[in-house]
């Protein structure tokens, strides 16, 4: 393959990759707001831990969802889907933190007491840290 096949063979990885990213973080968006509107058992979060949906758990799923919808937007930015090429060198960084974050997280879901977490955001974590490792290894420019 030629350079510039490899180089837009890698841009469509990384945008196949951000765009699963993507749809993968709004789920888990969902699910943490349905959970912090009390839809949701809180069981089923935080490490299968909590018996009571306390204002303070409520609030932190908010903040959860919040901190997800970065992510989203870092690694939509470092495939280079939104803004001005290139990616800066703090967002090619946060990348790779948004990758490891999640495979700590999927390590995180994996150890849990809670079923869902290991049935249901344990999948989706792997997942995510697969898709923005993906993006974090691209030559976007």
């Amino acid at each position: 393959m030629s350079e510039t096949s490899n180089q837009s063979a890698n841009r469509s990885a990384a945008t196949i990759a951000a765009n699963i990213a993507t749809l993968l973080f709004g789920i888990v968006i969902i699910l943490q707001l349905l959970l912090a509107l009390g839809i949701l058992p809180v069981t089923m979060f935080w490490g299968g831990t909590q018996t009571e949906l306390t204002l303070g758990l409520r609030l932190a799923s908010v903040a959860g969802a919040i901190i997800l919808a970065l992510f989203a937007y870092v690694i939509r930015r470092r495939a280079g889907l939104i803004g001005r090429p290139p990616p800066s060198t703090l967002v090619k960084i946060l990348s790779w933190v948004i990758t490891a974050f999640m495979v700590l997280n999927t390590l995180g879901n994996l150890a849990s007491q809670s079923t869902a977490e290991k049935i249901v955001f344990a999948p989706l974590t792997i997942l995510l840290a697969i898709t923005c490792f993906i993006v974090s290894i691209s030559k976007t420019s």
